[in-house]
């Protein structure tokens, strides 16, 4: 009934422990944090550290993007969560460039 949302609520911790082991624990590059979490990192516009509700927020986002594909048709759903995700990877890349990367 809601297989999109269990494959991206299971997905997202493994790919969370990925985007950190390439961040380096802040040492690294946050470039696949922007691509699969840019919703965390939106933090980083109002602080220089990802506070612990960016935290959250970003562990949210892809069961959110399942259930929204399980509610919604994927025609519906699948192009504006594309949309905002993408609206936020370019708005973070501009704003955050050299300090992400």
């Amino acid at each position: 009934m809601y297989k999109y949302t269990i494959f991206l609520s299971v997905s997202t911790i493994p790919l969370a422990v990925l985007g950190v082991f390439f961040a380096g624990g802040g040492h690294g590059n946050y470039f696949l944090l922007l691509l699969l979490f840019p919703f965390s990192l939106l933090g980083t516009l109002f602080n220089e550290v990802i506070s612990f509700i960016f935290i959250i927020i970003g562990l949210l986002q892809l069961p959110i993007y399942g259930f929204l594909l399980d509610r919604f048709t994927v025609k519906k759903a699948f192009p504006v969560i594309i949309g905002i995700h993408i609206a936020c990877m370019i708005i973070l890349f501009l704003l955050k460039r050299d300090e992400l990367f």
